[in-house]
């Protein structure tokens, strides 16, 4: 009866977590920002959880409410980086940590029951500690997981950032200024980056910002310096008439080169977590190809 109870209890629980990860309906504003695309280049500020694995009804106002309690404010605080590179809402992230942590949970209480049902004598001690430490450990690879895109997502919003500045190089050698140049290319290009600086300078007339401005703000958002120097060598040749042509190469060829330099080591690093299974290979198919001498020297013996 207990393992019947723990297992309708599990299957409970799986049904509800399932559940939660299917996408809530969007929103009039999720639906509005389809239809017409923000111009800001920004990611909308944590709101009502609408992605993946947003809540819906009473889920999603007591998500709001963790998300606006101190625990939310200090989650945000250190995640609100990669909330913003991954597009993630603090709601959102709040409901997938709770379902990691029950899902954590559930399944280390189900193995207990069952460990107990088979007759194996497990400790109330270490079931409650082991299940707690299972949620804890869901919660943690939730984050993980978390950073894992945000990280993905800015190493290709910087590659899209090199290509902007090759092409943008480009067209400021054929005699343009720029300011038409940085516009022309971010319009000219397909990928994240692109998109996100031509929302950005097309919007920075009505915000009262200039070229430069936007550029900056783009950079401080996503982290990438390489377009806090390209602003600032568009600054001087607006406002000193400089030539910033050589300078967006000079840019573009070193984060190209770091581009490289970062590939070469995730290679070498790759590299080495081969070199175990490598030796344990070569190691098992010599001890295959002597076992018939070992076999036939004990026999001997």
């Amino acid at each position: 009866m207990v393992a019947v109870a723990l297992g309708l209890g599990a299957a409970a629980s799986m049904i509800a977590a399932a559940r939660s990860l299917r996408p809530a309906p969007p929103s009039l504003a999720a639906l509005h920002r389809r239809i017409q695309p923000a111009r800001s280049g920004v990611v909308p500020a944590a709101g009502p959880a609408t992605g993946a694995l947003g809540a819906t009804g009473h889920g999603r106002r007591w998500a709001e409410r963790l998300a606006r309690s101190g625990a939310g404010g200090r989650l945000a605080e250190r995640l609100g980086g990669d909330l913003f590179v991954a597009g993630i809402t603090l709601p959102e992230l709040v409901t997938q940590l709770v379902v990691f942590g029950a899902v954590g949970f559930v399944a280390a209480v189900a193995v207990s029951g069952s460990f107990a049902a088979v007759g194996v004598l497990v400790s109330p001690v270490f079931a409650v500690v082991g299940s707690f430490g299972c949620a804890a450990v869901a919660v943690v690879a939730a984050v993980s997981r978390l950073r894992a895109t945000a990280a993905r997502t800015r190493s290709e919003f910087r590659s899209d950032v090199s290509q902007y500045l090759t092409l943008g190089a480009s067209v400021m050698a054929a005699g343009r200024s720029a300011e038409w140049a940085v516009r022309y290319a971010a319009g000219a290009g397909k990928g994240h980056a692109f998109g996100t600086i031509d929302a950005a300078l097309r919007s920075a007339p009505a915000m009262g910002r200039t070229t430069w401005e936007a550029l900056a703000a783009v950079s401080a958002q996503w982290d990438v310096p390489e377009l806090s120097d390209l602003a600032a060598a568009v600054e001087r040749a607006t406002t000193l008439g400089g030539d910033a042509a050589e300078a967006c190469g000079v840019i573009a060829q070193a984060m190209r080169a770091r581009s490289l330099d970062a590939i070469e080591r995730a290679a070498d690093r790759a590299n080495v977590k081969m070199l175990g299974p490598t030796y344990l290979f070569l190691a098992g198919f010599g001890l295959f190809l002597a076992f018939p001498l070992l076999d036939e020297l004990s026999r001997s013996l």
